[in-house]
């Protein structure tokens, strides 16, 4: 899209390759000291809370959250760059390398057992839970779908509504106080999105014509199947039925706290921003 491409500038390509920059760096080091910058349960340090989410034991394990990291932030990036909020997109990135990492490590204590973390899977799903605002504000800002404000938690309870039945298949035929919780979530997010959809049909404006000159848009509404695509695929492979793997048992709690705060954070922010605007304009 002409958009994007007269938008993009090489600090936004230096900024999206930061990250997968450092994950190489730390992996070319020796084992021993890579070993000593994982987060133990039993001796937490703040160092290591910071230091976990960058080191990768086994190269496979780093290929895949890199392999994820450049599936989700550069949609991210065209979603806000043609939604004309790249320094949003500036923000967030920022503000997820720098602080969520201790965060998502000393989160890890609240379930005591005797073990470690590390991997930066915690922080892929951090950026993966700004994808349903992502989407909502491209939705609003291109075709006048919305609001952010109702459409973006839609999507994010939808998808909390797929994570609980994605994680707990495995012992829903044997405990029936988790088939029904996950029966009653799936019964909100139903509502939830009942709800949207009765707001959506009482707005003044059509939402079909909408919707139909989105799909008749060239490259825009690709963009739009592309995200949804990327948004289910990025779910199903953080929230596997099976969560054990020949290295160990994904850390599905950490998946779920990133993709949770991940959502919170940049939603939040937005919404106070776009507050703080609005007042000091009719102030």
């Amino acid at each position: 899209m002409r958009l994007f491409k007269e938008r993009t500038h090489p600090k936004d390509i230096a900024l999206i390759l930061t990250f997968p920059v450092i994950l190489t760096l730390v992996h070319q080091l020796p084992l021993e000291l890579r070993e000593s910058l994982v987060f133990d349960y039993t001796d937490p340090t703040l160092l290591t809370a910071f230091t976990s989410s960058f080191v990768h034991l086994e190269t496979g394990h780093l290929f895949t959250n890199v392999f994820l990291y450049f599936l989700v932030v550069p949609v991210l990036y065209i979603l806000g760059v043609v939604s004309g909020s790249r320094r949003q997109f500036h923000v967030f990135v920022i503000t997820v390398l720098v602080a969520f990492p201790p965060v998502l490590s000393y989160m890890n204590l609240a379930i005591t057992r005797s073990s470690v973390t590390f991997g930066s899977s915690g922080i892929v799903m951090a950026f993966a839970g700004c994808l349903p605002l992502a989407l909502a504000d491209y939705f609003e800002s291109e075709f006048g779908i919305g609001p952010v404000d109702t459409f973006a938690p839609m999507m994010f309870i939808t998808s909390v509504g797929l994570i609980s039945v994605l994680s707990v298949q495995s012992v829903i035929p044997e405990n029936s106080t988790v088939l029904v919780g996950t029966a009653g979530l799936i019964l909100v997010v139903l509502l939830t999105i009942l709800l949207y959809v009765i707001s959506a049909y009482k707005q003044e404006n059509d939402v079909r014509s909408k919707l139909r000159s989105s799909a008749e848009a060239t490259g825009y509404f690709e963009l739009i199947i592309v995200t949804g695509f990327l948004f289910v695929t990025i779910l199903l492979v953080a929230f596997p039925v099976d969560p054990t793997t020949e290295g160990g048992i994904l850390n599905l709690y950490e998946h779920f706290v990133g993709y949770s705060l991940g959502f919170i954070a940049s939603f939040t922010t937005v919404e106070l921003t776009r507050r703080i605007e609005r007042r000091d304009v009719f102030s």
